[in-house]
């Protein structure tokens, strides 16, 4: 596996550094520091002193984030592989998905500001952005992670099942997990009125379904050498997964996007969205 973090120096982003001490060293690992120059393009600054001060700029910060890539990578567990760095001038969101794809990472492991989900809607934020965008699983660390050993796994349909095993099955993690997988059943409004009785005997129809469903997850999860539990929730998907994972003690919640594009999710919002705002706990999308 080919793990990414991308770093700016914040306390958020040395979470995340500190998180890849619960994963199994990677085959490769690259470390991305942008160097954010503002732009001074004012009708009052001539064209000389503007790139003297932009060289100046250029100068210090690239010091600086020298110095963010030297603390890093005194802090990567000792058995990871020699690091690749990447520092280049650029805003944060487009260098860290170019250097993404031009390494081919499996993972993008970044900090989150803990911006309100208003304000990541309305501003946009680089975690936000880079996770509607990145061409693969990205996992977001809002606090620290003392420890990785429960994984809620919330499971819709065969796509989002089908990347999670496949992630799974690379081994990512340095100790033994246990897995919830989770699915919710929504409580549909019905067309048609209906009895009490006759809506139990439907809730325990569906659960019952969806135990059957799950457990050939689970199932495949055992052959991967994982312990794993079902669980069913019951009502709105994001406030199901949030209240299970507070139920479960999860250390990090692990799901698809549900192949919605960014687009999309952006303008509309998705559950793993929804769940990446509030969770207190790490998100780990995958694709």
């Amino acid at each position: 596996m080919k793990i990414m973090v991308a770093i700016d120096g914040s306390t958020s982003s040395g979470h995340a550094i500190q998180a890849l001490a619960h994963l199994a060293p990677p085959e490769e690992f690259v470390l991305v520091h942008a160097i954010n120059i503002p732009d001074i393009n004012y009708a009052l600054i001539s064209q000389d002193l503007r790139a003297e001060v932009q060289a100046d700029m250029e100068a210090k910060l690239r010091k600086e984030g020298e110095g963010i890539l030297t603390q890093a990578k005194k802090a990567l567990p000792s058995d990871f592989p020699q690091v690749q760095e990447i520092h280049q001038i650029g805003h944060p969101v487009d260098v860290i998905l170019e250097s993404a794809r031009s390494s081919k990472s499996h993972l993008i492991i970044l900090g989150a500001r803990g911006l309100s989900s208003f304000k990541e809607l309305v501003l946009g934020s680089t975690s936000h952005r880079v996770l509607m965008h990145a061409p693969c699983s990205t996992m977001i660390i809002k606090s620290p992670v003392p420890r990785l050993k429960k994984i809620l796994l919330p499971i819709e349909g065969e796509e989002d099942i089908s990347v999670a095993l496949q992630f799974l099955d690379l081994q990512p993690f340095r100790d033994t997990v246990d897995i919830d997988v989770l699915t919710v059943w929504p409580q549909p409004q019905l067309a048609w009125p209906i009895t009490l009785g006759q809506s139990k005997l439907l809730e325990m129809k569906a659960i019952e379904e969806a135990q059957a469903h799950m457990k050939s997850v689970t199932d495949r999860l055992t052959r991967m050498n994982y312990s794993s539990q079902a669980k069913v929730g019951m009502g709105d998907p994001a406030f199901a997964i949030l209240e299970q994972a507070k139920a479960s003690q999860a250390d990090i919640i692990l799901m698809g996007t549900h192949g919605r594009g960014g687009l999309a999710r952006f303008l509309i919002g998705s559950v793993s969205n929804s769940v990446l705002h509030q969770a207190d706990c790490p998100v780990f999308i995958v694709k």
